[in-house]
């Protein structure tokens, strides 16, 4: 049997929506997935090359032709119709919620059709060749686009609390393993003030709290500069020691970027900005 994994061409990060005149699709926060069909047989493939066939069975009963390779979405739907991160991972690491986590794949590229490679085809041709390519699906569908209209998709992307949006060059060719500025995406983050409370001994990583006292986890992305100047104002304080964290006396107010709150009230990626000192 024939297996193609093929790494996905990636998107790079703006902060406000640009190219009007592009095409608009909405992000969806999920886990980044490449299924392959040949020889009659499905295999599903994470951006890192990881298969994970066996975990999502309901895609590998398909009417996909041989020789197709997609580019897409897995995401699980919460009940107010969004995709939720937390609902997939939980799916994700056990197959055991097939029953009540029912996965789908958003699929928003055709990387191979009929053993043919399609990606020296401008992204609008690959468009009208997936939209040939898929067959109805109860758990598979095309994604939606628009053509311009990024500023209002983002207004309401963010109104509704969504991941953010993608822009696409419409003339773009696929390339594999790149990340490319003919593919950008505009991510609906959330800004928040808190405190950094303690530290992580092992690894970098930054308690969290709320004014009020609410925990809100550990943070892991801060610019060096940053870190050398938190590091060196700790040596002037009082700390107490617990197994795998250092808490300070005297939190480190500082204001924070984020995705959204977990089910656990937790910030998710959040992520520092700036202190508040």
């Amino acid at each position: 049997m024939i297996s193609i994994f093929v790494s996905p061409m990636l998107l790079q990060r703006i902060d406000e929506p640009t190219k009007e005149d592009w095409l608009t699709e909405l992000k969806f926060d999920g886990i980044r997935l490449i299924l392959t069909k040949n020889e009659g047989f499905t295999k599903l493939y994470t951006r890192h090359n990881t298969e994970i066939t066996h975990r999502f069975p309901e895609l590998c009963e398909n009417n996909l032709e041989n020789g197709t390779v997609l580019d897409g979405e897995l995401v699980v739907l919460n009940n107010e119709g969004k995709p939720d991160f937390e609902l997939i991972m939980s799916r994700f690491k056990s197959s055991n919620h097939f029953a009540f986590l029912t996965a789908q794949f958003v699929v928003f590229d055709i990387i191979k059709y009929k053993h043919t490679w399609t990606t020296a085809l401008p992204l609008i041709q690959r468009k009208e060749i997936l939209s040939k390519a898929l067959h109805p699906h109860p758990h598979m569908f095309e994604i939606k686009w628009l053509e311009g209209q990024a500023d209002s998709y983002f207004d309401a992307v963010k109104n509704r609390e969504l991941e953010g949006i993608v822009i696409k060059n419409p003339a773009s060719t696929y390339k594999i393993n790149k990340r490319s500025g003919d593919w950008l995406k505009v991510i609906n983050y959330q800004f928040t003030e808190g405190l950094i409370t303690g530290y992580r001994k092992n690894e970098f990583g930054l308690l969290l709290e709320s004014f009020e006292g609410e925990l809100w986890g550990v943070m892991e992305h801060m610019p060096i500069k940053s870190r050398r100047e938190f590091y060196k104002l700790t040596k002037l304080q009082t700390v107490n020691e617990s197994k795998n964290f250092v808490h300070l006396e005297t939190p480190f107010p500082c204001k924070i970027r984020y995705r959204h709150k977990t089910s656990k009230g937790y910030l998710r990626i959040p992520t520092f900005v700036d202190w508040l000192i």
